[in-house]
């Protein structure tokens, strides 16, 4: 017992000698030999901004001449939508003096805050702003500065007036059945100047005087504002007038009837969004057009290969340096606000495709009418695309291209012809118009049954025709990457909201994909069956493109006046990209086993 209590005293001597050393280093005198922070951030000024402000961030130790990286680090409160925790924020800034840095609010920083397009809502932002530069030193660590207990509140400028109005109007009704008369909104909240008798706001306590300063994490300034995050209750911080002092209190939603469908509803509306795909698609027959366009499909394809779709698609020599060069031209739109101008970006695309088509129509037509009857031919077409677009421009709102792309996600499920009925039925009728301008030649020497090989050969058989066709895929690339911007989400990435060199590469090779991508779906349709005549042509016009753009131009105006639901968005986008998928799985199953079949054919001796 002697030896084993000798044993355990020289670890129970270091252990308190280790103790006592940690006790020492605790007294003021160790905290005054602590080194203080190289860089520290005092203040954040002003405390809300928008698009065009330059926010300051007051501080000690900031080095002359160097660019600062700003991460905002918290929760983001928007009303009507859950907390978004753990958002990380990421933004560049000036240093203009020892003790200042500038960070001008952009439009990619707005974004990030508020959201996109008509989703973007008023942020408040809770959390830390942390301030870092990189050390002169090679393999030293950053200087690093952290402000704690920030909270900034961010307006997004892009929301079209009538998503505002119906905000505003819900918040009204909020209040309403809050039982709250309020008065006019202020910087610092929303004063309350009656209170209804046995509402749920005189049993919660609030007095005439108070104010409404938070609503579920969102400061108020304005009436859309108090629309609660959550369908069951709400948290409500009040200052009472008298003393300045604030209390939050939580109400019950439970009887409040809202016009909007609650986010808690999203999971229900995709499944139900899964059923109905998955009834249309696999328990209902598939029409006979259909199966036609598989065995049409399995007839190009059972002699096709991989070289013959690529050389289609791309060409040879003068095809091949077209198509690097106009697809370098359709990746400059990713690298910018704007290539020409902001508002002239879409009907630059739009026209330059147009003048090209007809430029191929008429270089090769035979004769100065037959010219001019081309060149009408695609001008009809050109109005349809035409109208779609401005279907598009008004729905979202704005004619600059980089906010309609901002305005969508990276996701399938995020694009305008998925989320909204709207940018289904019109890049339905684009997309169907250029397929039909493409069938629509009286000279084409191509049969129903031809295949990818005579196409190859007939672009490139005669000189004459050499330079029509060029001009023909030049022009339909442009027009494909004005689709793939107004209802295929342009050069948004998933998953990457910073910006930086590598997204923006990243954004226009996704950019780039999506339009020959779309150039190429539209070539394989109007390959698909014998070239229309003109009598063709203008019966799909009135019965099928007509009727189309109708039915987009109700929608659009049906959609004005109604306000954006988020789970319902969601939930549409998913089943259009489900009844895609499974459409998709279900022809490629069915092309597969026509390819496996033999060909039938008829007896020479019958």
């Amino acid at each position: 017992m002697s030896r084993a209590s000798a044993a355990f005293r020289v670890p129970l001597a270091l252990a308190l000698a280790v103790l006592a050393a940690l006790g020492l280093c605790s007294l003021p005198a160790c905290e005054r030999d602590a080194v203080p922070p190289l860089v520290e951030v005092t203040a954040v000024n002003p405390r809300a901004i928008e698009v065009g402000d330059r926010l300051e961030l007051a501080g000690t130790g900031y080095p002359q001449g160097r660019t600062a990286r700003l991460t905002f680090r918290g929760s983001l409160f928007r009303p009507g939508q859950p907390e978004v925790q753990r958002a990380a924020i990421e933004a560049e800034g000036v240093v203009v003096g020892s003790d200042r840095i500038e960070v001008l609010v952009t439009d990619a920083l707005e974004d990030a805050f508020c959201g996109h397009g008509d989703r973007a809502a008023h942020t408040t932002m809770t959390g830390d702003v942390e301030v870092a530069f990189a050390s002169s030193a090679p393999g030293a660590p950053p200087l690093v500065g952290t402000m704690r207990g920030v909270s900034l509140d961010v307006t997004p400028s892009s929301v079209r007036a009538s998503v505002l109005a119906s905000r505003s109007a819900e918040g009204a009704r909020v209040l309403d059945y809050l039982g709250v008369v309020p008065g006019p909104a202020t910087p610092r909240g929303l004063p309350i100047e009656r209170i209804t008798a046995g509402s749920p706001a005189e049993h919660a306590g609030f007095q005439v005087g108070d104010v409404i300063t938070t609503v579920d994490g969102v400061h108020v300034r304005e009436v859309s504002d108090v629309i609660p995050a959550s369908a069951r209750s709400t948290r409500i911080t009040i200052r009472h007038g008298d003393s300045g002092a604030e209390e939050t209190k939580s109400l019950t939603m439970a009887a409040f009837a809202s016009e909007r469908i609650p986010v808690e509803y999203a999971p229900a509306l995709l499944v139900v969004g899964l059923a109905l795909a998955v009834l249309l698609l696999l328990v209902l027959p598939a029409p006979v057009v259909a199966s036609e366009l598989e065995l049409r499909v399995a007839r190009h394809l059972r002699a096709g290969r991989a070289r013959t779709f690529v050389r289609a698609l791309f060409g040879r020599g003068p095809r091949t340096i077209a198509a690097v060069l106009v697809s370098v031209l359709v990746a400059t739109f990713a690298f910018g606000p704007y290539v020409l101008a902001p508002d002239l970006d879409a009907v630059f695309l739009l026209l330059a495709a147009v003048a090209l088509l007809v430029a191929a129509r008429v270089t090769t037509s035979r004769g100065g009418m037959a010219a001019v009857r081309a060149a009408g031919e695609v001008m009809a077409y050109a109005v349809v695309l035409g109208l779609a677009v401005a279907g598009a421009f008004v729905h979202a709102g704005a004619m600059r291209l980089v906010e309609i792309v901002r305005a969508q996600g990276g996701l399938p499920w995020e694009v305008a012809s998925a989320r909204h009925p709207v940018g289904l039925v019109l890049g339905f009728a684009y997309l169907a118009g250029l397929v039909a301008l493409l069938r629509a030649k009286d000279d084409a020497p191509l049969r129903a049954d031809a295949r990818l090989d005579d196409v190859a050969a007939a672009s490139a058989k005669a000189p004459p025709s050499r330079s029509g066709l060029l001009l023909e895929r030049v022009g339909l690339v442009l027009a494909c990457a004005l689709a793939a911007a107004m209802f295929f989400g342009g050069w948004q990435v998933p998953g990457l909201d910073a910006r930086g060199t590598a997204r923006e590469v990243l954004g226009a090779v996704t950019f780039v994909a999506k339009t020959w991508g779309l150039a190429g779906a539209v070539l394989a349709c109007a390959s698909l069956a014998t070239p229309w005549t003109a009598a063709q042509a203008r019966s799909f016009v009135w019965k099928r493109l007509a009727p189309a753009l109708l039915a987009g131009g109700l929608l659009v105006a049906a959609a004005r006046r109604l306000g954006p639901s988020e789970s319902l968005e969601l939930a549409a986008g998913v089943t259009v990209v489900a009844a895609a998928a499974l459409l998709a799985i279900r022809a490629a199953l069915r092309v597969r086993a026509a390819m496996r079949s033999p060909e039938p054919h008829a007896s020479p001796f019958l």
